[in-house]
């Protein structure tokens, strides 16, 4: 039992907390639909003073996209942590620099001579980035290496006598974002990125769990490659809790199963990310190959190997050119999913195509100078990382509302609203605001770290007025749900809210 004060009534109600945020919201919707603006504004403040929060920092800015009136703001010029609603400086950048139907491009290109069913020489990939070659985009992950076996067989090759490179040298060798924290880069979360990306640079293993004690886990990954290596220390037990703990030490690809598994219980999955991304690329690249009867002599490649390697694709014969979906279905990956490699991918790669290298710095450049013309300034916040999971980002409500204005008045506008998260109905909102006059309305960036929150986008009223917003809390010691109590409590106030 949770008791609170109600930030609608300002009496004291007891509930399980559980239910209390729908209890709450069917009481803001009632409230909303007889109130003025003043009244309106009044229970927002209410919803923001929640007790619960006393030793936490909120930021607030809320306005009207069809008046420019501000209706409420809290510490809006502050500073603070956003986590991923640092993609909102990342995904609007990356959509005004490159445009809605940009490509990333992957080119397989044949160094050395062909002679007959032969390449005498060594097959090289170049990448700069592209996130897409996963199930999330396509049947398979290696559904693009498929290809590559049809066309080297179409080009007559099905022998290759030197090795398979990887050239990700479009980008800088930094593949994690400033202040990431150590013990996570194991995590499908903290993916390293590279030039050269496959299965977004993790592995999926699915777990199944022995009918009986005498049995052992099975553990089945959707990219079978001799890249990684699966050591299973798990333990079977009759009765208890399955706890099963993924780790992969720093610097290799050794996945350690750990923990214990109940006999009989139910399948799941868990996504360890893989050390050098390139390496992981080339391996399963040659090991496809090889199963689609192409013969490989050498060796699977990071171009990092060879020393005074520096060349690009039109120094060698290209046999393909893929390109990736366009960024208009990428930004919904990103954003829907809160995607962090695609975000740290985005970032560099506005950098290699304006500055001539996909350095997190060159990127940074690219993105600050794109959101100058909303207003926003290059200095005065902190963008250390183009996902959020950095500590170090700090940017303040006002900053991320000009942001989500200027994109609202842009000629990109249906794009970027069709890849937020909508409220009850996809993405990291999909669970969310169900049952209340915010459900398939609100469109918005969620965000999540340890005791930091964030949640900025769109809304519109019951009375049909278009209503901006971006919510920050820092430094709260208590649980997700118990932010969502304000955040969303405040938003079905709002979209409820018939006054104009």
């Amino acid at each position: 039992m949770h008791q609170m004060r109600s930030a609608i009534t300002g009496f004291t109600t007891t509930c399980v907390l559980a239910s209390c945020a729908s209890t709450t919201a069917q009481t803001q919707v009632a409230v909303a639909q007889g109130s003025s603006r003043t009244d309106l504004v009044e229970q927002v403040e209410k919803i923001f003073n929640d007790s619960r929060f006393e030793n936490a920092f909120w930021g607030a800015a809320i306005q009207s996209l069809d008046s420019g009136e501000v209706w409420y703001e809290r510490n809006a010029d502050k500073l603070f942590m956003p986590a991923s609603n640092e993609k909102i400086p990342t995904a609007a950048a990356g959509l005004l620099y490159f445009g809605p139907d940009w490509t990333f491009t992957t080119h397989l290109c044949a160094e050395g001579e062909i002679s007959g069913d032969t390449l005498d020489g060594n097959l090289v990939v170049f990448g700069n980035g592209d996130p897409t070659m996963y199930t999330r985009f396509q049947e398979d992950s290696r559904s693009v290496f498929f290809e590559w076996a049809d066309k080297l067989k179409e080009n007559g090759i099905t022998r290759v006598t030197g090795d398979l490179i990887g050239d990700d040298n479009a980008w800088d060798e930094n593949g994690f974002g400033y202040g990431w924290t150590v013990g996570g880069l194991d995590a499908w979360y903290s993916a390293e990125t590279s030039a050269l990306s496959f299965n977004e640079n993790y592995v999926d293993l699915t777990f199944k769990p022995p009918a009986t004690v005498d049995g052992k886990l099975t553990v089945t990954p959707n990219i079978p490659s001799a890249y990684f290596e699966i050591v299973d220390k798990t333990k079977v037990v009759a009765e208890g809790r399955t706890r099963v703990s993924v780790d992969r030490e720093y610097g290799t690809n050794q996945i350690v199963l750990s923990g214990t598994v109940v006999a009989g219980d139910k399948s799941f999955e868990r996504s360890p990310s893989i050390w050098n991304p390139t390496g992981f690329y080339v391996t399963v690249l040659k090991e496809t190959l090889e199963s689609r009867g192409i013969e490989i002599d050498g060796d699977a490649i990071d171009c990092d190997e060879i020393d005074g390697w520096n060349h690009e694709p039109g120094d060698f014969t290209v046999l393909d050119k893929h390109a990736s979906p366009p960024l208009r279905e990428i930004l919904a990956g990103l954003m829907k999913r809160s995607q962090n490699m695609y975000a740290e991918n985005m970032v560099r790669v506005m950098g290699h195509a304006a500055h001539g290298e996909g350095s997190f710095s060159n990127g940074r450049r690219v993105v600050k100078d794109e959101l100058s013309s909303f207003g926003v300034p290059s200095g005065g916040w902190s963008f250390m990382d183009g996902s959020g999971l950095s500590r170090y980002n700090y940017v303040s409500p006002r900053i991320l509302l000009n942001i989500l204005k200027g994109m609202r008045q842009h000629e990109y506008w249906e794009v970027w609203k069709n890849a937020q998260p909508i409220a009850g109905v996809d993405g990291t909102l999909r669970r969310r605001m169900k049952g209340t006059a915010a459900e398939g309305n609100v469109r918005a960036k969620t965000g999540t770290i340890s005791n930091t929150r964030g949640l900025s986008g769109y809304v519109t009223t019951a009375a049909g007025e278009e209503i901006v917003f971006s919510f920050l809390v820092n430094a709260h010691q208590v649980s997700s749900r118990d932010t969502e109590d304000v955040t969303d409590g405040v938003l079905a106030l709002i979209a409820a809210y018939q006054g104009k």
